[in-house]
């Protein structure tokens, strides 16, 4: 790993603990062991240094999705584990990253690779070829409703507290069951121990 790569690995690291808003440059400085100078020569400024370790987010997010595809049976199992998934990492990482990210870098936010638009298209067309999801989706406006739902989830103060098993539950949940086949409905129910369906 080039020094570069190592610095926006380990600034990231940062942001998701502390948010972004928090972390200083002299802080970045400090855990780097660098000065300002080097940092930026390499990133311009904090923006630059933000935009670096949020490609990499996106980018190891990607893969992690990747990985789930490849395990899974079916639609319905991929979406029981990229629901561990998102439950799981996000009890890791600190709220404060995704409201900086969305209050002062509106254009990452509102980005296709802040709330993987592509994946969710590629989901939802298996799931059609699978038949667990009705044949008749128009799979580029279903996907662009469950990103702004999962969106959502970040955005609006009511949900703000509510933890992520609840909000998937109750935000996502209904619009998936909506898309769902007879078969695809069975399929889910298989999951009612680890994803409250009915």
């Amino acid at each position: 790993m080039d020094k570069r790569s190592h610095y926006i690995k380990e600034s990231l690291k940062l942001f998701l603990k502390y948010g972004i808003r928090t972390v200083t440059v002299g802080q970045i400085t400090a855990q780097l062991n660098i000065s300002s100078k080097t940092l930026y020569l390499l990133f311009g400024d904090k923006t630059g240094l933000v935009y670096a370790c949020f490609q990499l987010y996106a980018q190891n997010s990607q893969k992690a999705y990747e990985k789930l595809e490849q395990e899974s049976e079916n639609v319905a199992d991929l979406l029981i584990r990229f629901y561990n998934k998102l439950v799981e990492s996000f009890g890791r990482i600190n709220p404060n990253f995704f409201n900086d990210i969305s209050a002062y870098f509106p254009e990452l936010w509102n980005s296709d690779e802040a709330f993987g638009l592509e994946q969710t298209r590629q989901l939802l067309r298996r799931g059609v070829e699978e038949a667990l999801f009705v044949p008749h989706l128009e799979v580029p406006v279903c996907a662009e409703t469950l990103t702004m739902l999962l969106r959502s989830m970040f955005e609006k103060e009511s949900f703000e507290g509510r933890g992520m098993p609840l909000l998937l539950t109750n935000v996502l949940w209904p619009y998936v069951r909506g898309l769902c086949t007879a078969r695809g409905l069975e399929e889910f129910r298989k999951y009612r121990k680890v994803f409250t369906i009915a």
